[in-house]
């Protein structure tokens, strides 16, 4: 084999290698994707099932307010208890929502578990 041979086939290998590396970050994006996409399906499927959850305890909390005063009071106290946690909530907004979305992001794109 001459030395022309040789570099045609370590061009050759070049180019297989190349491929193949393209294809499996191919692979690895889609399966990242999948993995952040079914996260944050689930997440939204769980946020409507809690924001039913909050405005049937918050029925009830009215309901459960009703027997110590009037009901329009009782509908105003239960509107009060949500806007202190909409309040609290916004105030623990990094710890509570922005720090966990990026930790999930970022397992997600950067955890090599090879």
């Amino acid at each position: 084999m001459n030395m022309l041979d040789e570099i045609r086939s370590i061009f050759d290998q070049s180019k297989t290698w190349l491929r193949l590396e393209i294809e499996y970050a191919k692979l690895t994006i889609a399966e990242k994707l999948t993995l952040l996409m079914s996260s944050l399906i689930l997440g939204f499927v769980c946020l409507l099932l809690g924001v039913v959850v909050l405005i049937m305890l918050a029925f009830s909390l009215a309901e459960a307010f009703r027997l110590i005063m009037s009901p329009a009071l009782a509908y105003l106290a239960t509107a009060g208890a949500i806007c202190v946690l909409l309040a609290l909530l916004y105030l623990l907004r990094k710890p509570i929502l922005l720090n966990p979305i990026a930790r999930l992001i970022t397992r997600v794109f950067f955890d090599k578990k090879h």
